[in-house]
């Protein structure tokens, strides 16, 4: 995933700064997600959660390693990260 115009737009309205905006755009490819236990691709974290609470997750975990956010009926999508940190 490459990062578009609105994304990006979105993620600063979420309070992301500029010079960050390519490290979200790695985390959104080193990502693992999980849903129910198995694991999915940001695709179909970003139809389980919307737009924005998927910019929400990939905002936190691209900083603290992992986040969770919840789909509207409440049930998790798991975020981890750890692979940016790696070297």
């Amino acid at each position: 995933m490459k990062l578009t115009k609105e994304d990006k737009k979105l993620l600063l309205s979420l309070g992301c700064a500029e010079r960050d905006l390519g490290q979200i755009d790695e985390a959104v490819r080193k990502t693992t997600y999980k849903y129910r236990n198995r694991r999915i691709d940001w695709e179909e974290a970003i139809e389980l959660l919307g737009r924005e609470n998927f910019f929400r997750g990939i905002l936190r975990s691209a900083f603290h390693w992992s986040a969770i956010r919840h789909t509207s009926r409440g049930e998790p999508v798991y975020f981890d990260s750890s692979r940016l940190f790696e070297e």
